[in-house]
């Protein structure tokens, strides 16, 4: 299931374009950096977007709680709280939540020369489109002044205050965001790496023992470590897999859940109906007879 807009509590706004191009006109901050779209989606469940071709303007997309994924420019990133990720103009991608623990995110769409170049060179340093820092009340702050500003309409003053509130959240994220990337890349390779190799297996009943000998790892440590990481225990995150995987079965085709089940390494068909109704909400013919109702209307 998909789902682009509609999510409870959300908040998007949209700048005026006449207004902006004004603004840039007239002022040199407008032409450095500016706001074309910002929101906000709490607990975003089954919320998808994606773009074959690339936005006209830049995106930023910063997650404060819950899980997703981002491929941009053929790149796959698992977005945990604290990561957030830039796309740049132009350049292909999609993102979606996490369907078990959906991400609570903010976004923003904006363009300008120095904002470009500030992120352009984030992505060059970082030798990623992600990037990490912890939550902080000032930026969140941050984020909520941006709104209030936005709220109040689309006068010259308020203009001005979204172009500085703009400078100073690009440029805290990305250049303190790389220094972060660099420290903690050695560790965040290893968790990928298991994670490649939790969704290689996914067809497959390994152990945990398995998973941590896989990247040269005891297991109380490489446990930490992904906690630490993602938020969740190993184990979790790939029955995770599996559910998700499961689900694009029911959805996509015509196999019996008996099948499916021996189809993501669970053996007991009853054991993976009580997983797949505890996760999803759904038992697993249910999720399929939604799907099929969705797709139809």
């Amino acid at each position: 299931m998909k789902k682009k807009q509609g999510f409870a509590g959300q908040r998007i706004i949209e700048i005026n374009d006449e207004a902006a191009k004004m603004h840039q006109r007239k002022h040199s901050t407008g032409k450095l950096g500016f706001f074309s779209k910002v929101g906000f989606f709490p607990e975003a469940k089954y919320q998808f977007l994606e773009d074959r071709v690339g936005s006209a303007d830049y995106a930023l997309v910063y997650c404060v709680k819950g899980y997703g994924t981002a491929i941009i420019n053929h790149k796959i990133l698992h977005v945990s709280p604290g990561d957030f990720f830039v796309i740049p103009a132009n350049t292909p991608f999609s993102y979606a939540a996490d369907q078990i623990k959906p991400w609570t995110i903010f976004w923003f769409f904006f363009d300008g020369e120095a904002i470009r170049e500030m992120a352009d060179l984030f992505i060059h340093n970082a030798g990623s489109y992600k990037g990490y820092l912890p939550y902080t009340d000032e930026r969140i702050k941050l984020f909520n002044r941006i709104y209030k500003c936005l709220e109040q309409g689309h006068g010259e003053q308020n203009l001005l205050m979204l172009n500085m509130c703009l400078l100073n959240l690009i440029s805290s994220l990305v250049l303190l965001g790389g220094d972060r990337v660099k420290i903690s890349d050695k560790q965040q390779l290893l968790v990928n790496s298991s994670i490649q190799f939790m969704k290689d297996s996914v067809h497959k009943s390994i152990s945990l023992p398995q998973i941590a000998a896989y990247v040269n790892l005891s297991v109380p440590h490489y446990t930490a470590l992904f906690k630490k990481t993602s938020g969740m225990s190993p184990i979790s995150y790939f029955i995770s897999l599996k559910i998700q995987k499961a689900s694009e079965y029911l959805k996509y085709s015509d196999f019996l859940v008996k099948e499916i089940s021996f189809k993501v390494g669970i053996f007991d068909v009853q054991y993976f109906s009580r997983l797949f109704t505890k996760t999803t909400g759904l038992s697993p013919l249910k999720f399929r007879a939604q799907f099929k109702t969705l797709q139809s209307n």
